[in-house]
């Protein structure tokens, strides 16, 4: 299961470091979500949990002219514990090689494009996502 984590840059660097990370709730496809948008297709719905995870980013920044720092994450099924609304609790920390991508969202970005990194542009370039 693809779920999203909005993270702060601090966190970030301390997961990339520590190469795991607890977290209390992370933004997924649970069957509630689906079931709301029951006429968009899988792609479609990911998407606009991306976007949901990456406006939560915005608040988290450390200064008004960083971008909003998202990761997506591919989620084992047994490491789900509780299924809320549109998220999920987790049985055990999420590990480094369960990243699949960092999504940036750029705070004047008036279309609301995410920015996709590959999991290994992620270090060489967040100095520049302060």
């Amino acid at each position: 299961m693809r779920a999203y984590l909005p993270i702060t840059h601090d966190e970030l660097a301390t997961f990339l470091n520590s190469e795991s990370k607890e977290v209390e709730a992370i933004y997924a496809p649970t069957p509630f979500y689906v079931g709301d948008n029951s006429d968009l297709d899988e792609e479609e719905i990911e998407y606009l949990l991306s976007l949901e995870a990456a406006q939560e980013s915005l608040e988290l920044r450390s200064s008004n002219h960083a971008p909003g720092i998202t990761l997506a994450i591919e989620l084992e099924s047994a490491q789900v514990n509780q299924v809320q609304e549109k998220t999920v609790t987790l049985n055990w920390a999420i590990k480094w090689d369960q990243v699949q991508c960092a999504l940036l969202l750029f705070p004047d970005d008036v279309e609301e494009e995410l920015v996709w990194f590959a999991t290994q542009e992620i270090a060489p370039t967040m100095g520049e996502w302060k």
